[in-house]
């Protein structure tokens, strides 16, 4: 064993602090080994959830409780009935404790009551019949089935008579005119035509499906290329009033834009390609346009809001509110006539997704994203909101919880890594947060893009459905006819009802003024009297 004197204690000194600075240089490697590997569960577990978990991005009441009542929004002001000066009785203020009872439903309620009765029998009882004049009727009961009338296929004909002079047989034979088809190329009625359109765009049925039901239910060969070339022939004929809609959009000083990939047949590829639709939605009257691109950079946006080449100007001037992708931020960067706002929904998706990594910090914050909602909700359910009623209550009540939720998110800044779940959430917020906070200073503005992404999901059930586009100019055409369904569906109007009557109405080369009379939003009081649409409005 060596003695004191032999031991180098410099050699063992220098020994021990390499040994320890390789030990934490292991353990900070360890800890980073450790932080990717929870980034990526955070990854598997957002992409299952996708995948299989609920799509709901509602808190659930149990996690957080709200204290954000009428106290501190005050009540809205009950709307007058019958255009007097009484108002609809109050609900007895209990402190949101207990749930008004519902009335339970009869059965009977629960089938439809507007629909025609054909009486196919009266019955009476047979000792009645026999001495009719010996009784007096005191009532009557009804034994009522729902029933269809189906739907059959026929041929639609017009007979042109032709006739020869008797006295002069060197005169042509006279015939009267051949009509104009309703749709030009095709022998298709507008009543087919609408149902093959509302079929695909609205009930997603793709073309061979249709094929099939024709062929298995009316016996009637009906081709899925015959089909498909008769709803190009409809599109080429509706073209115009889809201009007209886009006409109606572009004159709105605020604009919700959204985009969303859909596949098409491109041909010499040997697979898909990837194009997209560009969805417009004017948030106060709901008009909805969707336009088809085969890009996603912001000239495509450029090509539907208009754009002077000669002198570099763009032609739209108003506020796009939209999420954070890079497109729209290089349209503003590039023409000051375009203003951004942002979108709460995305924010507190983000959020909501980084969830499980750290719910005591996310919790709050999704809180009070809820109370921002529940203002939102009040504003919507209350009196008739006006711009300038709305920016009022955003002022008053929505922005001390805005800074409040600034406040938390800069506090968390540093404390999370970028690439993690809740440090990306944070990111994305921060870099949002002028374009979000912009609906605080503008009535006009809602306080999500929700609305637009909203329309875009009919499309995507489409999609499932049959799976792409058949080229890149069928993409312009199902754009439109997506339009046309969109609006019927926002002005509660029956679609087929709608395109048969405008296919009837509309002529070979309509003028701006024409086509714009025969857009759903015009024709919605004449075709559903029920709808809600103010005629003046629309006028």
């Amino acid at each position: 064993m060596p003695d004191d004197a032999s031991i180098d204690l410099q050699a063992l000194v220098a020994r021990i602090e390499k040994l320890e600075a390789k030990l934490a240089d292991t353990e900070a490697k360890l800890a980073a080994a450790e932080a990717e590997i929870a980034r990526k569960d955070q990854i598997i577990a957002a992409l299952m959830q996708r995948l299989y978990g609920s799509k709901s991005e509602r808190l659930d009441p149990a996690q957080i409780n709200l204290d954000f009542d009428d106290e501190t929004l005050g009540k809205p002001e009950p709307s007058p009935v019958n255009g007097g000066g009484e108002s609809e009785p109050e609900a007895p203020d209990d402190g949101g404790a207990a749930k008004p009872r519902r009335n339970r439903r009869r059965k009977t309620d629960l089938f439809p009551k507007n629909l025609p009765v054909i009486v196919e029998a009266v019955d009476i009882p047979a000792e009645v019949a026999a001495d009719p004049d010996d009784f007096i009727e005191i009532g009557e009961e009804h034994h009522d089935e729902l029933d269809i009338t189906r739907a059959s296929v026929f041929w639609r004909r017009r007979t042109r008579k032709k006739f020869v002079s008797k006295t002069d047989r060197s005169r042509p034979p006279l015939m009267p005119p051949a009509p104009r088809p309703s749709i030009p190329g095709t022998h298709c009625a507008p009543d087919l035509m609408a149902q093959l359109i509302v079929d695909k765009h609205s009930d997603h049925l793709p073309h061979y499906r249709q094929e099939q039901r024709f062929l298995r239910r009316h016996r009637v060969e009906l081709s899925r290329q015959t089909i498909n070339s008769w709803t190009h022939a409809a599109a080429a004929l509706l073209m115009p009033i889809g201009q007209a809609i886009k006409r109606e959009l572009l004159g709105n000083e605020v604009l919700q834009v959204d985009e969303t990939p859909m596949r098409y047949l491109n041909p010499g590829h040997g697979k898909t390609s990837r194009g997209y639709l560009w969805v417009y939605l004017d948030p106060h009257s709901g008009t909805v346009y969707y336009d088809w691109q085969l890009g996603r950079g912001h000239d495509c946006l450029l090509d539907f809001l208009g754009y002077d080449e000669a002198t570099d100007t763009i032609l739209y001037e108003g506020v796009l509110q939209c999420d954070g992708y890079s497109a729209y931020q290089a349209l503003a960067k590039r023409f000051t006539e375009i203003m951004l706002a942002g979108c709460l929904a995305h924010i507190r998706r983000k959020f909501k997704e980084a969830m499980e990594q750290s719910p005591e910090v996310v919790q709050p914050m999704l809180a009070i994203m809820q109370r921002l909602y529940r203002i939102e909700k009040w504003l919507r359910e209350g009196a008739v909101a006006t711009n300038d009623c709305r920016l009022l209550v955003r002022r008053t009540h929505s922005r001390p919880l805005v800074d409040e939720l600034k406040r938390m998110i800069d506090a968390e800044r540093k404390a999370h890594l970028p690439k993690s779940k809740l440090g990306e959430a944070i990111t994305y917020a921060l870099g949002q947060w002028g374009e979000f906070a912009r609906y605080l200073d503008d009535g006009r503005i809602e306080i999500d893009n929700n609305l637009c992404e909203n329309a875009v999901r009919p499309t995507k059930l489409g999609e499932k459905n049959h799976l792409f586009f058949g080229s890149a100019e069928a993409g312009r055409a199902n754009a439109l006819l997506y339009t046309l369904v969109g609006n019927c569906r926002v002005h509660d109007i029956d679609p087929e009802v709608y395109l048969a009557e405008a296919m009837r109405r509309i002529t070979e080369d309509p003028s701006d003024e024409e086509a714009a009379a025969l857009t759903p939003a015009k024709l919605a009081v004449e075709l559903n009297p029920a709808s809600k649409i103010d005629a003046e409005a629309v006028a």
